[in-house]
């Protein structure tokens, strides 16, 4: 594989990258082929193969890419779990599932639940970092640690998710306001 530093490597898979999402735009998932995204990208398939095994590799790296894009520094850098990390985790899941289904057609099963479960892996990733920091865990061993995280995660996840797709979209800070104390209470037991 080539040099991921070299700015000509970095540059096509840019322009890779921003051909895909143009076509997830227009076009469902299952129906986006590697030649489309080599034309639309300006390469051929053969380079499109030198930087990605398929498609679905690629919307695993633009998923994973904009969940790291819109993580907030705090939390990133967080030592525990705060009311104020719980708030910016639920503000940051919500609003990245709002980005996705409004700039992807979300009319393929497949990719929705590709990118929903990406989303809730690293989700679920980022709470156990924090907690492996913090004071959260209360002397529990890595195996509750990941099941606390991954409970965490799937609460926020489902709430966000759900928020989109049932209840006032705008009106966040009521998301919040159930959300976090439902999350933090459940830690503290």
């Amino acid at each position: 594989m080539a040099n991921q530093e070299d700015p000509r490597v970095m540059r096509t898979r840019q322009l890779i990258r921003g051909a895909f999402r143009d076509l997830l735009q227009r076009k469902g998932f299952e129906t986006i082929t590697i030649k489309d995204i080599a034309q639309k990208a300006t390469v051929n398939r053969a380079t499109f193969y030198a930087h990605f095994e398929d498609k679905f590799a690629l919307l695993d790296e633009i998923t994973e890419q904009a969940f790291h894009e819109r993580l907030p520094e705090q939390v990133a850098n967080a030592q525990e779990f705060t009311d104020e990390i719980c708030n910016q985790l639920i503000l940051m899941t919500h609003q990245y599932i709002v980005d996705f289904y409004r700039i992807c057609r979300m009319d393929s099963k497949s990719m929705a639940t590709l990118v929903d479960d990406k989303i809730k892996k690293m989700l679920q990733q980022t709470i156990e970092r924090i907690f492996m920091k913090g004071d959260t865990s209360h002397g529990a061993d890595r195996r509750h640690i990941k099941v606390m995280a991954a409970m965490t995660g799937a609460s926020i996840y489902s709430a966000a998710h759900y928020w989109l797709t049932v209840e006032d979209t705008n009106r966040v800070e009521v998301l919040v306001d159930i959300v976090r104390p439902y999350v933090m209470n459940g830690l503290r037991l």
